[in-house]
């Protein structure tokens, strides 16, 4: 539906302002979120998550790519770019820029997320941050 894709691209223009009290609106209460560890995540635990990102990318930005709508679901491929300023996952701080892809599939009810799955890039993120060797 036309309506949930726009209320998706008005919740990632939230999480790119790191407002997570509106982003938190696209969400049911209730909502899973499978692929972010340890998954499943509940929604508060995966704004935890989000929080920890942005302290340690203060830049974080998210930029949609593609988007499938069939009927209450949507697919989005994803990049999402930042600067490490801050410890994230127990790395200190390494200035280093990352660029990583992701794809999300969002099921909707009633203009509401109520279960997400979440694939994104992490070992690459890692050897960009000079954690793991590029090619691990």
């Amino acid at each position: 539906m036309a309506r949930n894709l726009e209320l998706l691209l008005s919740s990632l223009d939230a999480w790119n302002r790191q407002d997570l009290a509106n982003y938190r609106t696209l969400y049911a209460p209730d909502a899973v979120i499978h692929g972010i560890a340890p998954a499943p995540l509940s929604v508060d635990a995966m704004l935890g998550a989000y929080s920890a990102f942005f302290s340690g990318f203060p830049d974080l930005q998210l930029t949609v790519a593609e988007t499938l709508v069939d009927g209450e679901r949507i697919a989005v491929r994803f990049t999402i770019r930042g600067t490490q300023r801050g410890e994230f996952q127990g790395i200190p701080p390494t200035g280093r820029t990352i660029e990583v892809q992701g794809i999300t599939m969002l099921h909707f009810r009633d203009g509401r997320v109520v279960e997400r799955w979440n694939q994104l890039d992490q070992l690459g993120m890692l050897g960009q941050l000079g954690v793991l060797p590029p090619n691990a």
